[in-house]
């Protein structure tokens, strides 16, 4: 039983691997502006990690979608 289980978490965690990776890589930067400050992150520190000037989060995140 235990055997069969585990087998089934690997198996779903081996089909959902793809679509998870899928997701993260057509995210746009936009998108990824939003889901980081979101969850914390400083406008400086979503600058920092994208290379972009604090301006642009900044502008991102006021832009109405």
């Amino acid at each position: 039983m235990t055997t069969t289980l585990a087998a089934l978490a690997i198996l779903a965690v081996l089909l959902t691997l793809p679509i998870a990776f899928i997701l993260w890589a057509t995210e746009s930067r936009s998108q990824r502006i939003r889901r980081w400050r979101a969850a914390g992150a400083s406008q400086q520190q979503i600058a920092d990690r994208l290379g972009c000037s604090r301006a642009t989060v900044r502008r991102t995140l006021g832009a109405a979608f």
